[in-house]
């Protein structure tokens, strides 16, 4: 069996005496002329900022939009990472090929540590698309 999660990641508590908030400044990219045609790119516009329920019904899988990452969770066991969204708690990513784990724990890495919106597809209780902003 599998493990998951059993911390929650900790609450961020902001000293106010004299200190300040580190930021991170991403600078934009005005140009996607750094894409040459031979490489793949999304051909989708992101799902609009609608905000579903965190399970998904029926056997259908739902977009969860515009959300943050705030942990990740792996585990020397094959195929076995795990997200901390804000507002949603603990999340396994898809676990059916192994390269589709590993790009989706790299994305996931690259949404926690920019604090970037994240859009994913929940389906069977995992995450099998991810959009990182």
């Amino acid at each position: 069996m599998a493990k998951s999660p059993v911390n929650n990641p900790p609450i961020a508590q902001v000293e106010t005496e004299g200190a300040s908030v580190p930021s991170l400044a991403v600078e934009k990219i005005e140009s996607s002329s750094s894409i040459s045609s031979d490489e793949a790119a999304p051909t989708l516009t992101p799902p609009s900022a609608i905000n579903y329920a965190a399970e998904d019904g029926f056997g259908a899988g739902v977009w969860n939009n515009d959300k943050r990452i705030n942990a990740l969770f792996s585990v020397n066991e094959t195929r076995n990472s795990w997200i901390s969204v804000v507002g949603i708690g603990w999340v396994k990513l898809a676990n059916t090929i192994d390269s589709a784990n590993e790009a989706l724990t790299v994305f996931s890495t690259a949404g926690k540590v920019k604090n970037s919106p994240v859009n994913y597809f929940l389906d069977g209780g995992q995450v099998t698309q991810i959009y990182v902003w």
